[in-house]
Formats: structure tokens, sequence, C-alpha cells
């Protein structure tokens, strides 16, 4: 199967961005690695191809969490995502299958700088859609003039965000103010052309946008990746008591620890801790 990629393109006559998603590799590795049923699925699917276009607002170096606290079901969902396109994601309690349609509880961004203080933002949900978190997030996180769609019957999103008045925009010869919604009204077609066309291959995409007057800005990789190791899980276990070190172990001369992010299996022994 191909790589998921993030494609960039521009309206140039109405300081336009437009975003596409292609997920279908993203959203199959997911699959496997956490082994999930149907219903949560459904879930991810909407959480990480709308929540994954927040990429485009990272600057270099940046790292970005997004987190989802349910509190009626109780569960707590993370994506975490580099600018660079590398993410993990995972869900405790690990089983949970009780998705509601809708959330109550508060979603929370988190984005790292290098030697910089984190930026931390919290949003209230109260019986939100799960396909409008980001959105909401968005909205009144990032304050920005944007709207993401995911598709219905393919592993894809599409982010429509208008361009702040800058500079930028006056590089642009003829620029026609439209609003959001005529923008996206423009494009409404978008979604079902693009599970008509079962695009594949990264020409074809170009071509297909290309087509709809847009320009092409350049794309990404955007794929499960997670830096976990044994030196890190070892780092971790240190972090505990003496007293619950001991437990851990038990008479034992290794354990195994499990990665929640991505289930890698480490084997540690009681001489390596020894050893730290």
């Amino acid at each position: 199967m191909k790589e998921s990629r993030l494609f960039s393109f521009i309206d140039n006559q109405s300081a336009f961005t437009l975003h596409f998603l292609d997920g279908a590799k993203l959203m199959e590795d997911i699959k496997k690695i956490h082994n999930i049923g149907p219903v949560a699925f459904k879930f991810y699917r909407d959480v990480v191809l709308s929540s994954m276009q927040m990429i485009n607002f990272m600057k270099s170096t940046e790292n970005m969490g997004f987190y989802i606290d349910s509190e009626d079901p109780y569960f707590r969902f993370k994506v975490e995502m580099s600018e660079q396109g590398n993410m993990r994601t995972l869900i405790l309690p690990e089983e949970f299958e009780d998705f509601p349609q809708s959330i109550n509880g508060k979603a929370r961004v988190t984005k790292a700088f290098p030697n910089k203080t984190p930026y931390s933002s919290v949003i209230e949900l109260k019986k939100e859609p799960t396909r409008g978190i980001t959105n909401k997030v968005l909205k009144e996180s990032y304050q920005t003039k944007t709207q993401i769609v995911v598709g219905d019957n393919g592993d894809f999103s599409l982010m429509f965000s208008k361009l702040p008045p800058s500079s930028l925009a006056k590089k642009f010869d003829e620029i026609v103010d439209l609003p959001l919604d005529n923008f996206m009204d423009k494009h409404k077609d978008l979604p079902e052309q693009i599970e008509k066309e079962k695009l594949e291959q990264e020409k074809e995409i170009i071509q297909f946008f290309s087509q709809e007057g847009l320009t092409y800005l350049g794309s990404k990789e955007v794929k499960f990746s997670c830096p976990c190791s044994k030196e890190r899980m070892v780092a971790n276990l240190l972090t505990l008591g003496d007293k619950d070190l001991k437990s851990a172990f038990q008479e034992k001369e290794s354990l195994e620890v499990r990665c929640d992010y991505c289930n890698s299996l480490y084997e540690i022994r009681q001489s390596e801790m020894k050893a730290q």
C-alpha cells in the first residue's frame, strides 16, 4: 500500500488554501497496531484524519499533542504529532469500544518548542460531535477561518482555510474576498468526486486539484512512528521508587514492558536497572 501524504494547494484568486490528507495507509497501520474494532475504528478515523490537518499550522521542529478527555463515558484519547508528519496515538482504557455520538469533557492542545515553555489550551466540549471537535479547537484556540471535512466513504480529509490579511495576499494580482462558507460551497462536490475518482498516485492527486483551479504548493508523508526505545523504558522505570521497583521485579531476573503507543515489547533485566 502506498504512503499517506498531506497535500497543500492554494487558490490564487481568493487567497484560500486547501489541504488534502490521503490517510488510507495511516489508518490501516493504526488499525493493525491497536487491533481496533469497527466501532472504535470509526472514532479513530474521524479524530485522526481531522486532527492531523493541524500539522499545517505547525512550525519547524514543533511537536503537538491533541487530547480528548471524555467524562461520560470515561475514556482518554491521545494523538501526538510532529511538524515532519510523524504521529502516534492511543486510547485508554485500551479495549474501550463504547464511543458516543458526541463528547462531554475537554479537548486539550499542547505545543512544545525547543528551549521554550510549552503552550497549552483547553476547550470545553458539551455534546460535541466527534467530527466537530477539531474544528472547534481551531476556531477557539487558533481563531482561524478554517473548516475540516472528513470523507464519508474514504480515508481522507480536506481542510479549507482562509489566509489572514497580510502582505502575502497583496502578492496576488486579483483577490476575490470570499467568505469561508462561499469558498467551501464552491468546492462542495470535492469529497464525492474524490471518492469517485479513487485517487491513489501523487500525480493523479496533483492533477485532480489543479483542474479545480488550485495551485500545488507541496506535500509531506504522514505516518505512524513511535520514538520509544529500551533506554526510554528503563528511564521510565527509574522514576519509580526503590520499593515499587522491587515489587515490580518480585525476585524475577527480568520483566516485559510494553509501549502503549505501538505495542512494542522490551525485556528489561534487573542488572540493567542497577547499571544506571
